[in-house]
């Protein structure tokens, strides 16, 4: 059985190099597509995480839990066929789009984004840490690559959704293969043998309602924006929204690990000290690396990103109270999710959905992109005060921090 801390430290270490290289491919599509075509890429694979968040009700989360008690080879084809379905469905409804750039493109990438997420879920149900961890390496390495090769030789904006979209199924091919062992062991019957597991509905449907409606409260502002200052704005809130994240990053580790020795354990005291260990580590070195963040000068930010991006700075103070009140949501969204306790992470997020949308709205028009950090971190307050209040009343306060 993995080491809580060997855990944390190898999946920490993992998420840090991926930051790392998809801070560096924001970097380059920054200085060399400028605020303007950054904007563009970031509409383009946001509207892939819209498709894929529908895609994502068959291919939640809810598959590392299922993992433990339904064949992975089920589990898997079910979910297949799920997103297959979803991505048909969603070509039709993009078809009277046009005048959206690279739009016949987003149901591709939104499939091989699924598929590939589906193996890596599975692996991780199965607890093979290592191989989930060397997938989400993988893809965004094959796509700073072939970015910077395609951009070479086209210097044109659609560089990127092409590097996309082979990056994709590269790593899509290498997860199938890392999975194949366990598919096999697992199948039982032939193809025509197979029956839809409708569980992996049902249990994506909870585990899915939350994460969707977390993700309408990252990114639904990036629609606003579009909406009200265009792409060059979007581009440079989408950058600020990278950083932002990237300070995320120890929580994430810690969160799956402590996901996965929950489920694991039968004791509810267990749990407790467990989820209480980790709320405090988090939210200590997510404040320290905030710090960090407001202190680096206007200047390293034009340097870093070009100087269409010299607005950047001041969004991160707006940014700060969202960046910590996650620190503490995230580790709690985790014990709800190894708890099965999916209507409450979904109650604690459209908390924050329906805060942060309305102040996007009445913000944005009036403040720019520092109403949008606003309602950003406003959405993001409201969900976690929703998240301590279920936890204390689970718990009983007790045990305490």
């Amino acid at each position: 059985m993995l080491s809580i801390r060997k855990g944390v430290i190898s999946v920490f270490i993992t998420k840090v190099l991926v930051a790392f290289i998809g801070l560096i491919t924001v970097v380059i599509a920054s200085r060399y597509l400028g605020a303007e075509g950054r904007g563009m890429v970031s509409f383009f694979t946001s509207s892939v995480a819209l498709l894929q968040l529908f895609c994502d009700f068959g291919s939640s989360s809810a598959l590392i839990n299922l993992s433990y008690t339904y064949r992975s080879y089920i589990l898997w084809l079910s979910a297949i066929l799920w997103v297959l379905g979803i991505c048909i469905l969603g070509t039709l409804f993009l078809l009277g789009f046009t005048n959206f750039d690279f739009v016949y493109w987003v149901p591709a990438a939104a499939f091989l984004f699924s598929f590939l997420n589906i193996n890596g879920l599975l692996l991780m149900g199965n607890q093979k840490v290592f191989q989930r961890n060397v997938l989400l390496v993988l893809q965004p390495f094959l796509l700073l690559l072939f970015f910077v090769v395609i951009f070479f030789y086209t210097n044109t904006v659609q560089a990127y959704p092409i590097a996309f979209l082979m990056a994709l199924l590269i790593a899509g091919m290498v997860s199938y293969q890392m999975l194949l062992p366990t598919l096999r062991g697992s199948k039982k019957e032939s193809l025509l043998g197979f029956k839809f597991e409708a569980q992996v509905i049902k249990a994506g449907f909870w585990a899915q309602s939350g994460h969707a409606i977390q993700f309408l409260n990252y990114r639904i502002n990036f629609f606003i924006i579009v909406f009200f200052m265009g792409n060059a704005a979007l581009g440079i809130y989408n950058n600020a929204i990278v950083i932002a994240e990237s300070l995320w990053i120890l929580g994430h580790s810690v969160g799956q690990i402590m996901h996965m020795k929950i489920l694991n354990s039968t004791s509810d005291s267990e749990h407790r000290t467990i989820t209480n260990k980790m709320l405090f580590y988090n939210f200590a070195g997510t404040f320290l690396m905030l710090m960090v963040l407001l202190l680096l000068p206007s200047t390293f930010w034009e340097w870093l990103f070009s100087k269409d991006f010299s607005g950047i700075k001041p969004l991160f103070f707006y940014m700060a109270l969202g960046i910590i009140c996650f620190s503490i949501s995230n580790i709690l969204n985790h014990y709800f999710h190894a708890k099965n306790k999916f209507k409450t992470i979904a109650i604690c997020n459209i908390t924050g959905l329906l805060v942060g949308v309305s102040f996007g709205i009445w913000f944005i028009p009036q403040f720019g992109l520092m109403g949008a950090s606003m309602a950003w971190s406003s959405g993001l307050f409201a969900s976690m005060c929703i998240y301590i209040f279920a936890y204390f009343k689970r718990n009983k306060m007790t045990d305490g921090f």
